[in-house]
Protein backbone atom coordinates (compact mmCIF):
# COMPACT_ATOMS: atom_id res chain seq x y z
CA UNK A 1 0.00 0.00 0.00
CA UNK A 2 1.28 3.44 -0.91
CA UNK A 3 0.28 6.57 1.02
CA UNK A 4 1.03 10.19 0.15
CA UNK A 5 0.01 13.27 2.06
CA UNK A 6 0.18 17.02 2.20
CA UNK A 7 -0.17 19.62 4.92
CA UNK A 8 -1.13 23.30 5.02
CA UNK A 9 -2.19 26.05 7.42
CA UNK A 10 -5.00 28.58 7.16
CA UNK A 11 -7.16 30.76 9.36
CA UNK A 12 -10.92 31.00 9.55
CA UNK A 13 -13.49 31.60 12.25
CA UNK A 14 -16.57 29.95 13.68
CA UNK A 15 -18.75 29.80 16.75
CA UNK A 16 -20.45 26.88 18.44
CA UNK A 17 -24.20 26.93 18.92
CA UNK A 18 -25.17 26.34 22.53
CA UNK A 19 -23.67 27.06 25.91
CA UNK A 20 -19.95 26.67 25.24
CA UNK A 21 -18.72 29.86 26.98
CA UNK A 22 -16.17 31.69 24.78
CA UNK A 23 -16.58 29.09 22.02
CA UNK A 24 -20.16 30.33 21.53
CA UNK A 25 -18.85 33.69 20.29
CA UNK A 26 -17.18 34.14 16.89
CA UNK A 27 -13.47 33.41 17.16
CA UNK A 28 -10.74 32.25 14.82
CA UNK A 29 -8.25 29.42 14.74
CA UNK A 30 -5.07 28.90 12.82
CA UNK A 31 -5.89 25.46 11.51
CA UNK A 32 -3.45 22.90 10.19
CA UNK A 33 -4.92 20.44 7.74
CA UNK A 34 -3.32 17.17 6.68
CA UNK A 35 -4.72 15.19 3.76
CA UNK A 36 -3.49 11.74 2.87
CA UNK A 37 -4.49 9.27 0.17
CA UNK A 38 -3.46 5.66 -0.33
CA UNK A 39 -3.57 3.24 -3.21
CA UNK A 40 -2.46 -0.30 -3.89
CA UNK A 41 -0.49 0.57 -6.99
CA UNK A 42 1.27 3.26 -8.94
CA UNK A 43 0.17 4.98 -12.14
CA UNK A 44 2.15 5.27 -15.38
CA UNK A 45 4.18 8.10 -13.80
CA UNK A 46 5.12 6.08 -10.74
CA UNK A 47 2.67 7.97 -8.46
CA UNK A 48 0.05 6.55 -6.17
CA UNK A 49 -1.60 9.98 -6.29
CA UNK A 50 0.06 13.05 -7.80
CA UNK A 51 1.11 15.21 -4.85
CA UNK A 52 1.03 18.40 -6.93
CA UNK A 53 -2.61 17.65 -7.83
CA UNK A 54 -3.44 17.22 -4.13
CA UNK A 55 -1.65 20.48 -3.29
CA UNK A 56 -3.46 22.46 -6.01
CA UNK A 57 -6.83 20.99 -4.97
CA UNK A 58 -6.23 21.76 -1.30
CA UNK A 59 -5.13 25.31 -2.10
CA UNK A 60 -8.32 25.93 -4.11
CA UNK A 61 -10.56 24.71 -1.29
CA UNK A 62 -8.63 26.53 1.45
CA UNK A 63 -8.92 29.77 -0.53
CA UNK A 64 -12.71 29.37 -0.25
CA UNK A 65 -12.67 29.17 3.56
CA UNK A 66 -9.67 31.28 4.59
CA UNK A 67 -10.82 34.37 6.45
CA UNK A 68 -14.46 33.27 6.35
CA UNK A 69 -16.98 32.40 9.08
CA UNK A 70 -17.74 28.68 8.82
CA UNK A 71 -21.25 29.18 10.17
CA UNK A 72 -22.13 31.05 6.95
CA UNK A 73 -21.56 28.00 4.72
CA UNK A 74 -24.75 26.08 3.83
CA UNK A 75 -23.17 22.79 4.98
CA UNK A 76 -23.21 24.06 8.58
CA UNK A 77 -26.77 25.43 8.62
CA UNK A 78 -28.02 22.37 10.52
CA UNK A 79 -24.69 21.20 11.94
CA UNK A 80 -22.36 22.33 14.68
CA UNK A 81 -19.15 23.91 13.38
CA UNK A 82 -17.13 21.36 15.30
CA UNK A 83 -13.73 20.34 14.06
CA UNK A 84 -15.23 16.90 13.33
CA UNK A 85 -17.86 18.31 10.96
CA UNK A 86 -15.26 20.68 9.53
CA UNK A 87 -13.19 17.62 8.58
CA UNK A 88 -16.20 16.12 6.76
CA UNK A 89 -16.86 19.44 5.01
CA UNK A 90 -13.27 19.76 3.78
CA UNK A 91 -13.12 16.12 2.73
CA UNK A 92 -16.30 16.41 0.64
CA UNK A 93 -15.06 19.63 -0.95
CA UNK A 94 -11.66 18.14 -1.77
CA UNK A 95 -12.99 14.93 -3.30
CA UNK A 96 -15.58 16.88 -5.29
CA UNK A 97 -12.92 19.23 -6.67
CA UNK A 98 -10.63 16.31 -7.58
CA UNK A 99 -13.42 14.52 -9.43
CA UNK A 100 -14.41 17.78 -11.14
CA UNK A 101 -10.85 18.03 -12.46
CA UNK A 102 -11.19 14.61 -14.09
CA UNK A 103 -9.24 12.60 -11.51
CA UNK A 104 -10.66 9.10 -11.02
CA UNK A 105 -11.00 9.01 -7.23
CA UNK A 106 -11.91 5.31 -7.40
CA UNK A 107 -8.14 4.66 -7.69
CA UNK A 108 -7.79 5.89 -4.10
CA UNK A 109 -8.30 3.03 -1.67
CA UNK A 110 -8.18 5.18 1.45
CA UNK A 111 -8.15 8.83 2.33
CA UNK A 112 -8.05 10.79 5.56
CA UNK A 113 -8.36 14.41 6.60
CA UNK A 114 -6.89 15.62 9.89
CA UNK A 115 -7.58 19.10 11.12
CA UNK A 116 -5.68 20.57 14.03
CA UNK A 117 -7.41 23.57 15.64
CA UNK A 118 -4.52 24.04 18.07
CA UNK A 119 -1.19 22.44 18.85
CA UNK A 120 -2.93 19.88 21.04
CA UNK A 121 -6.43 19.39 19.59
CA UNK A 122 -7.43 17.71 16.35
CA UNK A 123 -10.10 15.63 14.66
CA UNK A 124 -9.95 13.42 11.63
CA UNK A 125 -12.35 11.94 9.11
CA UNK A 126 -11.79 8.79 7.11
CA UNK A 127 -14.81 7.48 5.19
Amino acid sequence: MYRVGIKSQFTCSHYLVGDFQEESRPHSHVYTVEWSCSSGGLDENGFSVDISLLEATLETILNRVTGKLLNDFPFFQDKQTSVEYFAVFLYDQLVGKLEESGFDFKRVEGSEIRIWESDSARASYQP
